[in-house]
């Protein structure tokens, strides 16, 4: 885990300038940065990139893949339907049969 801790001014008001130490924390090597609360939890996310977000949506999606989704589609033929065409679809962009 990485820590950087950045010093930034923040405006409250037109008069009022406040400086502000937050520490940014990265669980995973940088691809996605939050705030560190002062209790130490997590805070916002600051930024994630593209590898990061499609990580996510992979981790998501896995459900998508196992033994239990073939049941489910085997089950629900709209499923398997769909499933079929996104096969269809796959194998056309990806140039296989």
């Amino acid at each position: 885990m990485r820590i950087i801790i950045i010093t930034t001014k923040m405006k409250k008001t037109k008069k009022l300038k406040r400086d502000r130490n937050e520490i940014f924390t990265s669980p995973d090597g940088g691809e996605t940065v939050y705030v560190q609360k002062k209790d130490g939890t997590r805070g916002r996310m600051v930024s994630q990139t593209t590898y990061a977000k499609d990580m996510e949506t992979f981790r998501d999606e896995w459900e998508m893949v196992d033994e239990e989704a073939v049941k489910m589609r085997r089950k629900y033929p709209a499923l398997g339907k769909a499933w079929k065409h996104y096969k269809i679809v796959w194998h056309l962009i990806m140039g296989n049969k």
